[in-house]
């Protein structure tokens, strides 16, 4: 006898950083947005076999405060057009060593070298998370020791 397992799912994809500067609603600061897809899979056995497309959600994150807003789908696909590069990116995340296993996440505006720190006494585990939280990938942590 076999066991099979079907229903939705969803999966969250990076998109980047995309579009024009905006202000957050929540910290006030003003910094290209990330976009981030959630789309919702038919499954079985958790191999997704069907997209359903009238379900994506297209969300904008703030970089500082990790801030979600809903934004509506012609918006997004606009911001799909405006790719901004990685060299001229509003924010770099750094990771600075403290102690043996401890950091200070801190995130720095490229363009006033502004430093604005987000915590204190974490573990890479958690700046990983933030920073996914965050709307970017893992690999854009810079570490210093």
């Amino acid at each position: 006898m076999a066991v099979i397992i079907f229903g939705n799912m969803e999966k969250t994809k990076i998109i980047g950083v995309r579009g024009d500067k905006m202000a957050c609603y929540n910290c006030h600061r003003e910094y290209s947005q990330n976009l981030i897809l959630q789309a919702e899979y038919f499954h079985i056995d958790y191999i997704p076999i069907a997209h359903h497309s009238d379900r994506d959600v297209y969300n904008t994150v703030c970089p500082i405060c990790g801030f979600r807003d809903f934004i509506q789908t012609f918006r997004a696909t606009a911001m799909l057009d405006q790719t901004v590069s990685k060299e001229v990116q509003d924010i770099s995340y750094l990771a600075v060593k403290k102690d043996k296993k401890l950091y200070d996440f801190v995130a720095m505006d490229n363009l006033t070298k502004e430093q604005i720190f987000i915590a204190s006494n974490v573990k890479k585990g958690m700046i990983k998370s933030g920073v996914r939280l965050r709307g970017a990938k893992k690999k854009d942590i810079i570490y210093i020791v």
